[in-house]
């Protein structure tokens, strides 16, 4: 059974249809896979697009979560802030009008990285 692909907000739909720039990818990243996400009533978001960078060995990712207001995209924020990946993988978050972004990665700095591409994506979109 195939799985219907949800319907995006516009802000969302360029964001998933912008190509992702090799200026964009983290460093010894050499896929990128776009997966679009439905809304969610509980997060209270119109939707997200995630971006998942791979390689032979792992993965990291990048989410753009759009929100109905700025503040609720910054309670987004401190809700994936709040994220404890232990020593598998470290989250950053920053609000971005009434985008959350967040991104998740194996150290705190590729991590840190990792949040400036996507926010350089998103910026692009």
């Amino acid at each position: 059974m195939l799985a219907q692909v949800p319907n995006l907000p516009p802000p969302l739909q360029r964001i998933a249809a912008t190509p992702v720039l090799a200026s964009e990818m983290p460093a010894g990243f050499t896929r990128v896979k776009v997966v679009r996400l439905a809304a969610n009533p509980r997060l209270h978001t119109l939707g997200a697009v995630r971006l998942d960078f791979s390689n032979a060995h792992t993965t990291e990712s990048a989410s753009y979560a759009l929100a109905g207001t700025d503040a609720a995209a910054a309670r987004i924020v401190q809700t994936e802030a709040k994220v404890d990946g232990g020593s598998l993988f470290q989250v950053r978050a920053v609000a971005v009008g009434r985008f959350a972004v967040a991104v998740a990665a194996t150290t705190a700095a590729q991590a840190r990285a990792l949040l400036l591409l996507a926010v350089a994506h998103l910026r692009r979109g």
